[in-house]
């Protein structure tokens, strides 16, 4: 079974108030890991983050536990959650 890192992010009051809230993303990352038999070993989350810089704390931190060998998935609900700009997907 995979180990898989979710990450979470919201970067403004109305987003944690609307459906990409927090928690609905955690419980939507949680249901995609088993729907698709990925153990998941943490969700790391930002809080009023934008999406414009990948130097964002949690993200960093998903990253290095992912390059570690910890996790062999990053679990995102949505590709803007990520990041704004495909240049960030090198």
């Amino acid at each position: 079974m995979t180990k898989a890192i979710g990450y979470i992010r919201v970067s403004t009051d109305d987003q944690a108030e609307s459906g990409l809230s927090l928690t609905h993303q955690r419980a939507k990352v949680e249901a995609y890991c088993i729907a698709t038999d990925l153990s998941l070993v943490e969700v790391i989350e930002d809080a009023g983050e934008s999406a414009k810089s990948m130097k964002r704390p949690g993200l960093q931190r998903a990253m290095e536990s992912i390059r570690k060998g910890e996790a062999g998935a990053l679990v995102i609900l949505k590709l803007d959650r990520l990041t704004r700009s495909v240049r960030d997907l090198k």
